[in-house]
């Protein structure tokens, strides 16, 4: 799963992608939610949600069996993962120390959705050995 330009690091989602990742974490308050994104290079363009394992509200986990089939589908249309999403439903749109030292995928675009202080907030940034590089996100008509 490469996908990042390290050299330009920008990350595009389509603003229909971008408002069905925010409404989904949304709608899991107050718990987190995750999924993955899919495109062309450091592109969303489909969204796919994946059920949180986790049991502990301030956590996300996503089963392997869900990313592999995932990836799957996405293959099926022509798409690679690109991203990964999950929300902070209490805290900043930044990853926290759990986020940064729990990264399989340091070549994905992290996008985090916080609603901290009752503000959508969304992040993006690669994690790669516990460095966080934040990348511009561009929301796109389509």
């Amino acid at each position: 799963m490469k996908n990042l330009d390290l050299r330009n690091p920008v990350f595009k989602i389509k603003k229909a992608v971008y408002e069905e990742m925010i409404l989904h974490c949304q709608e899991t308050l107050p718990y987190e939610a995750c999924g993955l994104l899919s495109g062309i290079q450091s592109n969303g363009t489909k969204l796919w949600k994946i059920k949180n394992e986790s049991l502990n509200s301030n956590r996300f986990s996503m089963s392997k069996e869900s990313i592999e089939l995932t990836s799957k589908n996405a293959n099926k249309i022509g798409e690679k993962i690109s991203g990964i999403f999950h929300s902070h439903p209490s805290s900043p749109a930044y990853p926290s120390s759990h986020d940064i030292g729990n990264t399989p995928y340091p070549d994905l675009a992290y996008l985090i959705v916080s609603f901290y202080k009752g503000n959508v907030e969304v992040g993006c940034f690669q994690i790669n050995d516990g460095l966080v590089i934040p990348i511009k996100l561009i929301v796109v008509d389509e």
